[in-house]
């Protein structure tokens, strides 16, 4: 993507941000990316205690979200890269082409998994995900449902603002084993060098303190509930 040809441009039609969705070719080989050049200020986030935090809605965050779910091995955020558009630093954004439908279809039809667990465990490890990068925009639309039923997140531009807690505590329902030992296990070193200058040092230290409230609280709940209530592996 990073050096793919622009051979078309179209409106996805929806979305705050106003993405694009562009056609690439490189080397004689074709695919379809989702834009975001998107980068201003947002208003203030008032947390339930302390001062208000400044908020911004950028496309760095999609890269930033695409680098730290690697370092995760989640692979649920698609290749995005960062990139030039009409002069404009820009996030490219793999299209993916196997969706079956967004959520919002799903919620609105009602319709099940064929393994409603495996789509459980996937859902509860995108929303500890999104705490983790503080995601104030997750919706029913930029939640994606492959034809072979796996969770896929985008446009994550309203996140990693530089505030120190949990958001809403209240959707850290589970998690996987592995999840949280890769976050335990995550050094604001490796951070620092995946995430370069997409995040800000008061970004990255947010990212780290959450971090840590994120383990903390799924230990005590698993004291407090019984491990195999709130972990899988």
């Amino acid at each position: 993507m990073s050096e793919g040809k622009i051979i078309s441009v179209e409106d996805i039609g929806h979305g705050v941000t106003k993405p694009l969705k562009v056609g690439l070719e490189f080397n004689g080989v074709k695919h379809s990316a989702q834009i975001q050049t998107v980068d201003k200020d947002l208003p203030d986030f008032f947390p339930k205690s302390g001062p208000p935090v400044s908020m911004k809605d950028s496309w760095r965050f999609n890269v930033a979200a695409y680098k730290l779910d690697r370092l995760l091995e989640l692979r649920m955020v698609p290749v995005t890269v960062k990139r030039v558009y009409k002069g404009k630093p820009a996030a490219f954004t793999w299209w993916v082409d196997d969706v079956m439908f967004e959520e919002v279809e799903r919620v609105t039809k009602d319709l099940k998994a064929p393994d409603p667990e495996n789509f459980a465990r996937q859902v509860a490890v995108a929303r500890v995900f999104d705490e983790l990068i503080i995601n104030i925009d997750r919706n029913l639309a930029n939640t994606l449902i492959t034809k072979s039923w796996n969770v896929v997140l985008i446009d994550h531009s309203r996140s990693f603002t530089a505030y120190h807690g949990i958001r809403n505590e209240e959707k850290l329902t589970r998690c996987s084993t592995a999840l949280i030992a890769r976050m335990k296990a995550l050094k604001e070193t490796q951070v620092t060098a995946a995430e370069g200058s997409l995040l800000t040092k008061a970004e990255i230290s947010a990212l780290m303190a959450r971090r840590d409230l994120i383990v903390a609280f799924f230990q005590r709940q698993a004291t407090d509930k019984g491990a195999e209530n709130v972990l899988f592996s």
